[in-house]
């Protein structure tokens, strides 16, 4: 059952793109996925290069990896091959008949929503109003409608499926978080789908017996780029500076300042419940005053100490993840991998 997932399990902004790629770089992944649509931008720093990705997966890193694009995904054509030329991946790009194309006309929709726009907090990339106009079956274009994607549309669900068969390894990047969840976040300040595990496999055209870890990823505090739930948001000017300087908690598709509030257990059992997380993951953990840098978690300050006790905690609760990943700095190997005593 070789796919491996990860999970957000905040409300995004959590550094799934900083632990896919690693994971990929790491595990020679065959095949790595991404779902979901151009309004939740990853961020991997790699080779002394930042890359804001909106739809390549995560996994180019790895340059053996094929890169997936499924049924469940949304582009913006522009910003596909803007992303694709940054990544050098022309030839290893494999999308679904199915992938939807957002169109001008879907962003125009959103942004002229102002409920959308103010209220609920959207991005305006149309991804809303592409999935609306899906659900009601309106005539919308896929991938296997425009010909300047012809050379990258096959079968996803029959080559994924042959690959595992074959017991070929599958690395599936989902985006944003639990709280932003259509179906179990915090209504009506989510987004327009799905955002667990379950439904990424959906999205790519696998079925639930192929899981095998699945990467509920976390970091210290809690972010929102809209507006929604937050617990104790801080309002202090100083301690925000530092989350947006060196936190970088700046939406990477929206260049909104991020809301910083504090981590939220309740949120995380959740997550690991309905996600059936296996592992964990933490990232900013440096953003513990003195903690930068420091490369094993015996060492860490006191205040980061406490925080990995509360992240352990959380293998009480079924399926019992493991703390497995700590990321300690923006670059692609600042990580301790605590896989390696398993």
């Amino acid at each position: 059952m070789p796919v491996d997932i990860v999970v957000g399990g905040q409300a995004g902004d959590e550094g799934k793109g900083k632990i896919s790629a690693y994971l990929a770089y790491k595990n020679r992944y065959d095949y790595c996925i991404k779902v979901g649509g151009p309004n939740a931008g990853h961020t991997v720093f790699y080779k002394n290069k930042i890359f804001a990705l909106r739809t390549i997966p995560s996994g180019f890193v790895n340059q053996k990896s094929k890169l997936v694009l499924g049924a469940g995904t949304y582009l913006i054509i522009d910003w596909f091959f803007k992303e694709m030329k940054e990544t050098g991946t022309q030839d290893r790009i494999i999308m679904d008949p199915h992938t939807v194309i957002i169109e001008e006309k879907h962003i125009e929709m959103e942004r002229s929503d102002s409920r959308i726009m103010k209220s609920i907090g959207s991005v305006g990339t149309g991804l809303g109003a592409a999935i609306r106009e899906r659900i009601e079956r309106k005539r919308i274009k896929f991938a296997k409608d425009e010909p300047v994607l012809k050379k990258f549309v096959k079968n996803v669900p029959e080559i994924l499926n042959n690959a595992l068969e074959k017991n070929k390894n599958v690395l599936l990047e989902g985006t944003q978080g639990l709280k932003l969840s259509l179906l179990h976040g915090e209504y009506p300040f989510v987004t327009s789908r799905d955002t667990t595990a379950s439904t990424f496999l959906a999205e790519t055209g696998l079925g639930p017996r192929y899981a095998r870890d699945i990467y509920a990823i976390f970091k210290p505090y809690v972010t929102r780029t809209g507006p929604g739930p937050i617990k104790d948001e801080v309002t202090d000017r100083e301690i925000l500076h530092v989350h947006h300087t060196k936190g970088r908690e700046v939406g990477s598709v929206s260049g909104r300042l991020r809301r910083i509030g504090a981590f939220e257990k309740e949120t995380a059992v959740k997550t690991i419940m309905i996600n059936s997380a296996t592992k964990i993951a933490v990232t900013h953990i440096d953003i513990f005053e003195g903690n930068s840098g420091i490369k094993h978690p015996c060492r860490f300050v006191p205040k980061a100490k406490k925080f990995i006790k509360e992240i352990e905690s959380l293998s009480k609760i079924y399926p019992y993840p493991k703390l497995a990943l700590i990321s300690y700095g923006p670059g692609l190997l600042n990580v301790i991998d605590m896989r390696k005593s398993e």
